[in-house]
């Protein structure tokens, strides 16, 4: 998907453990990097982080895309909520609120940090 849209990729992935289904965590960061993708701009970068902290792993997405207002962020993990209309095609708005819920089992939070046009970063913070 990224090489469609010449995207960087500029990751750095710290070897870690968690204690939770591999499977659903694979949803999570597979959705999360999906939707980066999907609102980069052609020619843009996507940067994933994933660090071991003494409490806790944390694993952050960025994109360089249209970014989100802030009421767009306090709903985006609603069901079947779209803040961007342009992409209604794209998806059925369960994505984010399916990755909300496997994080909350998982034991951990999920945040974002958005700005219009500025892009968005989501952080997602799971329990050694």
């Amino acid at each position: 998907q990224w090489a469609e849209k010449d995207l960087i990729i500029d990751a750095e992935l710290d070897e870690v453990t968690v204690r939770a289904s591999r499977e659903l965590l694979s949803h999570v960061w597979s959705n999360l990097i999906g939707n980066a993708i999907k609102f980069s701009p052609h020619g843009g970068t996507v940067a994933l982080r994933l660090m071991e902290q003494k409490e806790c792993v944390v694993f952050t997405v960025r994109d360089e895309g249209c970014g989100m207002s802030g009421e767009v962020q306090q709903r985006i993990f609603e069901k079947f909520y779209q803040g961007d209309p342009s992409h209604k095609a794209m998806g059925h708005g369960l994505g984010l609120p399916m990755v909300k819920r496997i994080v909350e089992l998982s034991e951990g939070v999920i945040e974002v940090e958005s700005q219009e046009g500025q892009g968005s970063l989501f952080r997602v913070i799971l329990p050694k």
